[in-house]
C-alpha cells in the first residue's frame, strides 16, 4: 500500500502542471456549458426560436381549421415549408392538407416530435427533409451541433463518444457571442415570421414576392448518404405514429440541378431510397423520380432547396400525382 502511495505521489509530481490543464479545462468546459444553456434558455435566438414558433402556430392551425377531421400533414423541415402549396395539393387530392414544414435548424428529433404532438387517429404525414438531415451528425447544419449540446436530454442520453463528437462540432463562437447583430435586419428575419405563413402553414406567396431574397450562391449541394442512425429514429417515429393510428411515409426533398446528373450523385440517391426501403420504411421517390425533384435556379427562392412560387406549383403536382397514383394501386 506504501508503495502505491508514494507511486501515485511520484506520478503526480511529475504530472502535475499537466493534470492542472486537464482539471482547469475541464471546469472551464462545464461552466462555458452551463453559461451557454443559461444564455439559450428563455432567450432562445431567433434562428432557432422560429420552428418552435411555427410549430406552436400549426398546431393552433390545424386545431381551428379541422378539429376532428384526419388530415394530411405534409411535415419536416424548410424545404416543404417554401415547397408544398398545401391548398393546391387539397384541391387535387380532394382532402385537407396542412403544411407542417418547419426547419432543419433544431434537427430531426425536434421536427418529429413536433409532428407527432400535433397527429390524431387517422392523419396521415409525408416526411420531406433535406438529405443532410439524415447525414450523420457531423455532415449536418452546424446549429444541429450547436442543439446537440444544449438539449441536456439528448446530451446525457448520448454516448461518451457522441457526447465527444458534440462539442467538437459545436458552433462555439455562436455559443458564446450568438449570431451577427446584423443578421436582425436580414431578409431571414423579414420572411421566416408567422406573418409571413399561409391559411394551411405555407409560405404566402405574397410575402415572397414582395421580398427578394439573397443572390443564390452557385455552390452545388453534394449528394448525402443517409445513416444508420436516421433510419433507426424513422423507424421509431413510424411505429408511433402507427401506435396512433396515423400512416407514414417518405418523400425526397427538392434540390438545385448540378451534380444531380453525375452518376455518383444518381447512386447516393438510389443507395439511400434502398435503404429506406430495406428498413421498412415507405417512401414514395422512386429512381425515376430524381428529375422530378431537381429544380433550376430560376425556381429556387433562397436556399439550394428552398423553392420559389413557381417551382412551388411544379413540385406540388408532383406531389399530387405520386399520391394519386399510389391510391390508384391500393385500390386495384
Amino acid at each position: 500500500m506504501d508503495v502505491m502511495k508514494e507511486n501515485f505521489s511520484n506520478f503526480f509530481q511529475e504530472n502535475k502542471i499537466r493534470l492542472s490543464v486537464i482539471l482547469v479545462s475541464f471546469l472551464l468546459s462545464i461552466c462555458g456549458y452551463t453559461l451557454a444553456t443559461l444564455r439559450f434558455q428563455g432567450e432562445y435566438i431567433h434562428r432557432h426560436q422560429w420552428i418552435t414558433t411555427f410549430a406552436d402556430y400549426k398546431k393552433q392551425l390545424r386545431e381551428s381549421a379541422y378539429p376532428t377531421t384526419p388530415v394530411l400533414l405534409i411535415a419536416g423541415d424548410s424545404t416543404p415549408l417554401f415547397g408544398v402549396d398545401a391548398k393546391t395539393l387539397s384541391e387535387k387530392l380532394n382532402k385537407p392538407v396542412i403544411n407542417y414544414g418547419l426547419g432543419a435548424a433544431s434537427g430531426l428529433s425536434t421536427i418529429l416530435n413536433e409532428t407527432f404532438y400535433s397527429v390524431r387517429s387517422g392523419d396521415e404525414v409525408i416526411l420531406i427533409v433535406s438529405d443532410r438531415l439524415l447525414a450523420e451528425n457531423s455532415e449536418l447544419y452546424l446549429n444541429q451541433a450547436l442543439v446537440n449540446i444544449l438539449d441536456s436530454e439528448e446530451m446525457t442520453a448520448a454516448t461518451w463518444l457522441q457526447q465527444i463528437q458534440s462539442l467538437l462540432f459545436a458552433p462555439w463562437d455562436i455559443i458564446l457571442f450568438g449570431f451577427d447583430g446584423a443578421d436582425d435586419d436580414s431578409h431571414f428575419m423579414e420572411v421566416y415570421q408567422t406573418q409571413s405563413l399561409g391559411e394551411f402553414g405555407d409560405m404566402n406567396a405574397e410575402v415572397l414576392a414582395s421580398n427578394n431574397p439573397p443572390t443564390l450562391p452557385n455552390k452545388i449541394t453534394r449528394a448525402y448518404p443517409v445513416s444508420e442512425s436516421a433510419i433507426e429514429r424513422l423507424n421509431q417515429f413510424k411505429n408511433e405514429l402507427h401506435a396512433k393510428g396515423v400512416k407514414f411515409s417518405l418523400l425526397l426533398s427538392p434540390r438545385m440541378k448540378g451534380y444531380t446528373d453525375r452518376n455518383n450523385y444518381k447512386n447516393v440517391i438510389y443507395a439511400n431510397i434502398e435503404s429506406l426501403r430495406s428498413a421498412g420504411l415507405t417512401i414514395l421517390t422512386s429512381q425515376n423520380d430524381l428529375p422530378d425533384i431537381c429544380f433550376d435556379k430560376k425556381y429556387l427562392y433562397d436556399f439550394d432547396t428552398h423553392l420559389n412560387t413557381t417551382g412551388r406549383d411544379i413540385f406540388t403536382r408532383y406531389i399530387a400525382n405520386k399520391l394519386l397514383q399510389q391510391d390508384l394501386k391500393t385500390l386495384l
